[in-house]
């Protein structure tokens, strides 16, 4: 899996917009058994500065790319803002593969008992 990180700037609005591409075979398997992993888009940011957004939580494959725009005209800190979304996303984004990785299917198979 790549997530690749497009940044634009454009009339003082600074905007991440974050891609997950390119699956395994293996990591799609586990989506299509135990579901697809989503993540929030908002909530609470830990800077410097420290920000909330709201709440909005999307699937890591289907609903990429996931994108936030951060207009200086509205905060002076707008691009830390954006540096910061961006990271923490890429964060969750990064543990929620890492969990969906480490599920196995421990029931599935055939049982054999000799009487």
């Amino acid at each position: 899996m790549k997530i690749r990180v497009y940044n634009t700037l454009e009339n003082d609005v600074y905007k991440p917009v974050i891609y997950t591409e390119d699956w395994s075979e293996g990591d799609l398997k586990l989506m299509k058994l135990f579901g697809e992993p989503e993540i929030e888009l908002g909530g609470i940011f830990t800077g410097p500065p420290l920000f909330t957004m709201p709440t909005e939580y999307v699937k890591i494959a289907t609903e990429s790319p996931f994108s936030q725009a951060f207009d200086a005209r509205d905060h002076a800190d707008a691009d830390d803002r954006a540096d910061i979304w961006k990271l923490e996303i890429k964060t969750r984004i990064i543990d929620a593969v890492t969990d969906l990785r480490l599920l196995s299917d421990t029931f599935t198979g055939e049982e054999v008992f000799n009487v």
